[in-house]
Order: C-alpha cells, then structure tokens, then sequence
C-alpha cells in the first residue's frame, strides 16, 4: 500500500539496553589456606599448579603468600585441567618466584535481595601539579578507589545479612561476583562495607542500601572461554 503524501512514515522502536537481571554473589572470610600451590607461572594471568585442587571455572578463591604478600587476596579461577589453574588478573610478570602460595575455597551467600546496583568501577579526580617552573597551570589524573551501591527489599534474619552486618563492623576486605544474564562474563570486586543502611516505615516492607568501596582491580573472567 502507497504511502498518502504528507502521512508522516511510521518509526519503528528500538529497545535498547537489557533488563537487570544477574546472579549476584557475596563471599566469606577464609580459614586459614591449607592447599598448595606448588608452581605459580610468571605469566599473564599467572598458572597454578595444584595437584587435584577440586576447582571448577568461575570459583572464587582466597590466595596467600608470605614471601610475597602482594598477591594475596581473591581471584576468581579459569581451570585448565584437573591439576592447574589461571588466578584471573593476577600478573605473573611481576610477582618474581613464589615457593611459598597457597590457597582456599571461600564460603559462597546467594544474594538476590538487590533491586538496583550501580558500580563505578573507575574514578579520577584532577589534582593541580603546577610547580614554580611551569609557565601555565598544570593538571594530573589520580586515581580513586571504585564505588558500588546496592539497593533493594531486605528480609530480617537472612544468613548473608548476617556475614555482611559482621563484615561492616570488622571492616573486612570482602569479595563480590556479578553476572548479568546474558553475559559471557563474570566480575569480581574486593571490597569494604561503607555503610549499612535499613528503612522501613509501618505496613511496608524493609527497604537497604549497602555502600562499597572497591580494593584494589577488578577481576573479569569469560565463563565461556576462560580470560585470556
């Protein structure tokens, strides 16, 4: 059918963007590392070889070492076989021989309770670098931790209500993963609890909101491939 002349065209609608809808985890404090690595890769993300270490793809891993306490911290993991690994980002070019590393499993909390979730995983600020010597003003880029901010529905009593209540109080370095449906990739964060807030008002239900404060870079890990 022609189109009358002067009948505006009809513009179809492009739906963009993709619903919020993620599996979102939260994870414990560890014991004390018990299992060893035996060889650490100086590779980019190092490999770790540790005989029989029961690891599947997209496990959250607490690592430690007291030769180089620089690479201790969570990693999330990319299982080669059956007796080694890749701890994703973690830069084997420049942690030198470790002989000493070990690592553990981490307790996981589901965590399903958040609405919103808003990470600023990079942020600057401009400082003025300006010395006597300069002829005009001179200005720098420095870096600032990374922020997340959940919020949602909060049900009293919930295990991981709990962990993280105690965490903010022992302002403990925690780690949490996020995986948007859809998405090849997980990420994880190191973070601290700035705040944990609850509000309620009579016959609603309890609203929170849990600031966090990213420690250190973020961990990103293709759960179809394996980072490279």
């Amino acid at each position: 059918m022609a189109k009358t002349q002067g009948q505006p065209a009809i513009k179809k609608s492009a739906k963009r963007g993709m619903s919020f809808n993620s599996r979102t985890y939260f994870y414990d404090l560890p014991e004390t590392p018990t299992k060893v690595i035996s060889d650490l890769t100086n590779t980019k993300p190092a490999i770790a070889t540790s005989v029989g270490h029961g690891l599947k793809t997209g496990d959250a891993v607490w690592v430690e070492s007291i030769e180089n306490d620089a690479i201790n911290g969570y990693y999330l993991v990319s299982v080669s076989n059956e007796d080694s690994f890749a701890l994703m980002t973690l830069d084997g070019e420049d942690i030198g021989t470790v002989t000493d590393a070990k690592f553990t499993t981490v307790k996981r909390y589901s965590f399903c309770d958040a609405t919103s979730v808003k990470i600023a995983a990079i942020k600057t600020k401009a400082i003025d670098a300006t010395t006597i010597c300069d002829e005009g003003a001179v200005t720098e880029l420095e870096k600032e931790p990374g922020t997340i901010s959940l919020s949602g529905l909060w049900v009293p009593d919930k295990e991981v209500q709990d962990f993280l209540e105690e965490m903010a109080e022992e302002l403990e370095t925690i780690f949490f993963t996020l995986k948007p449906k859809g998405s090849k990739y997980m990420r994880g964060y190191q973070v601290k609890i700035t705040s944990l807030d609850w509000d309620g008002k009579s016959g609603d239900k309890w609203q929170f909101s849990i600031e966090l404060q990213i420690n250190g870079r973020s961990r990103k890990l293709d759960m179809t491939t394996g980072a490279k």
